[in-house]
């Protein structure tokens, strides 16, 4: 098989998707990964091929958008800059894929994907890395704003709700601009873009576990679990020396990152290292963006603090007290594969409900990123301390799939799309 995967979005989207390439390769398929430039040594570190869709300047330019970490700004900015890349990623897909041999897999906003599917009739998976991509009244997710409201109305309210709030800020944003794109291909107009339309209808992969988010009778038809899909990146030597050495200098530290992508982290570290002086604890700041740091890309930082511009997470975290983040999926993931507590502070897209449900499970807690440093203080002491958080991370670090077993189920349905694309030629 050859395999065609488009991935969009920041590390923690993209990340995934090399882990799922990585376990088609092996299985001897060729893979090629479409992303943007800025990925393309990631891509390569995993041994797969790459496309790059978009240059790395692009990618900056468009983290460097306040609104796309906004709660309520942040799904418009995102379609802003996803809607000028659909025909360019269309074009490329076409002229990657091998009739009779190609099968695609995309992201939740790969919608080139999705459109090359209808176009062109190659075989695709929609791979959605989140509960909150699906709307479902059955289960809905946590919004921005909206607290747990939601999940206590009747089913049939909660539909009407989510039915409403399609048509007027996620149709209402997106319908348009789609189907004049589509309307350039020959493609009749769609609605109910997320309820309906993004999903593949021939497989939908869910890569988050059932206990994470069961299955609901209103999801996408063919839709599977499976559980998350973590990229280990290669190389003997995951952490710096000088991490290394501060990590071996005393009692384990808490770690803290906004999201790779995340470029207005400021209040974000100026809270965290406060939370620590206070309590007298040692910390890890991860991010690209040294100019968020409380002392600045010249400045130096206090002795208890360690910033590093990249870590692996999962050669960082089973070393850590905890885990302060925006609730990244892939983060969360990690954090609850290595049995450690971790405090989340969502700014925007799924980092809510991802939030509530880590919550709900017990293994952390949420906090507004604003909130005064003695909430931040007073919160990560009741996780450092307390028996049942620890307890909870312990139940769910058991409940974490092993690796092979979440890849071979994601592996056998990409392979089930390629072996009826053969059935159909034939027939």
């Amino acid at each position: 098989m050859h395999i065609l995967i488009e991935a969009v979005g920041s590390a923690g989207d993209v990340h995934p998707f090399l882990a799922i390439g990585q376990a088609l390769a092996a299985r001897g398929h060729e893979v090629d990964v479409m992303t943007s430039e800025y990925f393309s040594g990631r891509v390569r570190q995993a041994g797969l091929g790459v496309i790059a869709g978009s240059s790395a300047e692009d990618y900056q330019r468009a983290i460097s958008q306040p609104d796309l970490w906004h709660p309520r700004l942040g799904f418009r900015a995102l379609w802003r800059e996803s809607q000028k890349k659909l025909l360019p990623y269309y074009a490329l897909l076409q002229a990657h894929i091998r009739p009779g041999e190609t099968v695609m897999l995309g992201s939740t906003l790969a919608w080139s994907v999705r459109l090359a599917q209808e176009c062109l009739g190659v075989p695709a998976a929609t791979v959605h890395l989140s509960p909150s991509c699906i709307l479902s009244a059955d289960a809905p997710a946590r919004m921005a704003g909206l607290g747990s409201w939601l999940e206590h109305l009747p089913v049939s309210w909660r539909r009407a709700f989510l039915g409403w709030v399609e048509k007027k800020f996620l149709d209402g944003v997106v319908m348009d601009d789609l189907n004049v794109i589509r309307a350039q291909l020959g493609l009749a107009p769609v609605s109910k873009v997320f309820s309906h339309w993004q999903h593949s209808p021939q497989a939908v992969i869910c890569a988050f576990p059932a206990w994470f988010c069961a299955p609901q009778k209103d999801w996408p038809a063919r839709s599977v679990t499976t559980g998350f899909p973590m990229w280990r990146m290669p190389g003997t030597q995951a952490l710096s020396p000088a991490l290394q050495a501060f990590l071996a200098e005393g009692e384990a530290p808490i770690g803290f990152t906004p999201g790779s992508a995340m470029a207005f982290g400021r209040p974000f570290f100026e809270r965290a290292q406060a939370a620590c002086a206070a309590l007298g604890r040692r910390a890890v700041f991860v991010t690209p963006f040294s100019e968020q740091l409380p002392w600045g890309i010249d400045g130096v930082a206090p002795a208890f603090i360690h910033h590093e511009r990249y870590v692996p997470f999962d050669a960082l975290v089973p070393r850590l007290a905890a885990l302060v983040h925006h609730g990244g999926i892939g983060t969360m993931a990690q954090a609850m594969h290595a049995g450690v507590p971790q405090l989340i502070t969502p700014f925007a897209h799924d980092q809510f409900d991802n939030a509530a449900r880590v919550t709900r499970l017990g293994c952390g807690a949420q906090l507004d990123a604003a909130s005064p440093v003695k909430k931040w203080t007073s919160t990560l002491v009741r996780l450092l301390v307390d028996p049942a958080t620890r307890a909870a991370c312990q139940r769910t670090q058991g409940l974490m799939s092993d690796q092979a077993q979440v890849l071979a189920q994601i592996v056998a349905q990409v392979e089930a799309l390629a072996v009826g694309q053969r059935e159909a030629v034939l027939t």
